[in-house]
Order: structure tokens, then sequence, then C-alpha cells
């Protein structure tokens, strides 16, 4: 039988092997996607708003096509400059969008992407199954959240791509899946320089798997996948894996009634972060959006993307 000291020293070891493991499958994950063609379609849209919209098409991993909508302010007569991006993912919905495209009238551009079979995307490719946590879940390679990392990616790929957006300025913003897949994404990335990751969904999923009432442990419970197996796949995805690797400025926030994600999920993974970070937690918030800290993060942004104004 091992000793306490044996059996520690063995989960370090174990905890060491999977992290390597974890970084070799992104390190591999980001090489596929840079072999497919990001063949982007740009597309006006002819509305009566006060900026310009734009619909985006791009190919991701795999071959597999995503849809974005791009707003940029009306600048004039002023000289041209190329903007601050904000780039946001939506919930777990698939349709909400935490960032709204007319807040491009604050002075950057609002990139709203839809990773693969959601919202405005799943009309061009759909997954084979009733929820996408727990979809394909015996291995890392193919699982849903591989994809749907590789398509923001390929989003901050676009972004990088046009001279009127500032590729030192892009930020990523989102609440619940939002803010979890722009916390996993910007570890990822290091061309992201801040995220904002309101109520953020997704992190530490093992803890989440054993706290009754969340997400995580409803939807692997439904599809009888609450098991170390398809916790071992999520472990590639979980921000409290890849946080050590986040060196972008992150301003989180947790709510103390929370129960979708728990509080206690999302100050794990906050722990973990190395860098510049701030969370804000407010122990009256259930899940759901806050109007204090929709303020407050536009008003950090500000200092992270435009440090120079007064």
């Amino acid at each position: 039988m091992k000793s306490a000291l044996q059996l520690l020293i063995s989960l370090l070891i174990a905890s060491t092997l999977h992290a390597q493991d974890v970084e070799t499958f992104w390190k591999t994950t980001r090489e596929q996607l840079t072999h497919e063609p990001m063949e982007a379609k740009v597309e006006q849209v002819k509305e009566a708003l006060p900026y310009r919209k734009l619909k985006i098409t791009l190919r991701s991993l795999g071959g597999v096509k995503v849809r974005a909508w791009l707003a940029l302010p009306v600048q004039g007569d002023a000289p041209l400059k190329p903007w601050p991006v904000v780039i946001s993912p939506p919930g777990y919905g698939g349709e909400q969008q935490s960032v709204m495209l007319g807040e491009c009238q604050r002075g950057c551009a609002i990139l709203q992407i839809f990773p693969r079979s959601q919202g405005d995307s799943a009309a061009l490719w759909k997954i084979d199954g009733p929820d996408k946590l727990t979809w394909h879940l015996d291995w890392p390679e193919g699982a849903y959240y591989q994809g749907a990392y590789a398509d923001v990616i390929r989003a901050i790929d676009f972004a990088v791509s046009r001279p009127d957006l500032d590729a030192k300025r892009i930020a990523l913003v989102g609440m619940s899946q939002g803010g979890g897949i722009a916390l996993a994404v910007a570890a990822l990335d290091p061309r992201v320089k801040a995220v904002v990751a309101h109520v953020p969904f997704l992190c530490h999923m093992r803890l989440a798997a054993r706290t009754p009432g969340s997400l995580v442990q409803k939807l692997l419970d439904q599809a009888k996948r609450n098991d170390d197996a398809a916790l071992s796949t999520l472990d590639y995805f979980d921000p409290l894996a890849l946080a050590p690797q986040l060196h972008a400025s992150v301003l989180m926030s947790a709510g103390g009634k929370d129960e979708t994600c728990p509080q206690t999920t999302i100050q794990a993974v906050f722990d973990r972060l190395p860098g510049d970070k701030t969370l804000k937690v407010y122990p009256a918030l259930g899940h759901s959006p806050s109007v204090v800290f929709y303020n407050l993060g536009w008003q950090w942004l500000d200092g992270k993307l435009r440090p120079d104004q007064p």
C-alpha cells in the first residue's frame, strides 16, 4: 500500500503529465488550424444603422464554416485609424451575446463570433447530438469545444488580417459560456490583450460536476456521462487547466447566489491566473447580467485598450 507521501507524489506526477498532454493537444490543434485557409467572405449589410455592419463567414478547423458579425464606427472625415477590437462569443444557448454591435459607437470594433453549431453558425454546420458539452466526450480530439475554441481563434486571425483593426488591442468579452470561452482562448492565444468574463461557465468542471444545481452537473447527468473518462476529456477545455498560460489582463465576476456557474468554480480559475487580474464578487447576484459589472467592464477596457486617452 502506498504511503500518503507516495500517493501525493504520484498525483503530482500524473497532474504534470496531464498538463503536458493538454499543452501538446492545443499546440497540435493550433497547427491544424493554420493549415485551414480562412476563406473570409465579407458582406456589407444594408440597414439603417449609425455604424457599419458586416456579415462575416470564415472557414475554421476541419473545414467547418462559421458566421460572425462585425460592427465598425463611422469615421467620417476623421483620419483613418485602426480600431481596438472587442470579440464576443455567445452564452450557452448559442444566441445570447453579452456585447451588442451598437457598442462600437464607444469607439471600437465589435466582432460577434458564433462558434460552430451555435447561433447564426448553426445553419452552416450542426452537431449530431442534443448537447454541446457532452458531445463526443470519449477523447479530446473531436470534442465540441476543440472546434469551438478554434473558431474563436479563427475570429482573432480575421481581426489581425484587417488594416482597420488594431492587432495589438484585442479583447475577449463574454458572459457565462462566452466568459469561459474568453478565458480559455486568451490562454491559448497570446494576441489577446484583455479579457472580461462575467459569471463564466466551463470553470473547474470537475468541481462543478460534483456541485448540485450547476449546469455542468445537470448536462453530464442528463447524458449519463458524469464519470472520470468524460471529465478527463473536459480537462482539456477547462480554463482551470489553461489558466497558468493566460497572461492577458483579466476582469472576472462571480455571483454569490449563482448555482449555474458556482462562485467556487470561478474563484478556482481566478486563483491560478498568473498576471494582472481582478475578481468582483456580487453576493446577491444569481446567474444573470449585472449593470454594475457591465459598466465597470467598459471602464476597465478603456484603461486596457486606450490607456493614453484622458
